[in-house]
């Protein structure tokens, strides 16, 4: 169970990587729901290119992984990684309400 505390710990990039703005992470790797009528289209915000959502991401993390163990779990990078915890930082209530109702579900 999660504790639904909104302050992840972002790790600091490895010396030889610039770091990225949270702004510039979540742009260049989530993808937001843009209100489609398309039932296919996910209404969620995922991560770009590879369909994880970040609620699934932010809920790993959050059990005590580490960056580099959230990366390998759902097969994306670190920058990835740290896109969804960004997102998350800026939308806590949002994906604690979806980490919740799954949690519901399986409890």
């Amino acid at each position: 169970m999660t504790n639904g505390n909104p302050s992840v710990i972002l790790e600091e990039p490895s010396e030889n990587k610039a770091m990225l703005q949270p702004s510039e992470l979540i742009q260049r790797y989530i993808t937001l729901y843009q209100g489609s009528a398309n039932p296919y289209v996910r209404k969620e915000p995922f991560i770009r290119d590879k369909g994880t959502p970040v609620w699934v991401v932010v809920g790993y993390s959050l059990g005590g992984h580490s960056l580099a163990q959230t990366a390998a779990a759902f097969a994306l990078s670190e920058d990835e990684v740290q896109a969804a915890l960004c997102y998350y930082q800026q939308h806590p209530a949002e994906i604690m309400r979806r980490i919740e109702s799954t949690e519901a579900v399986v409890e």
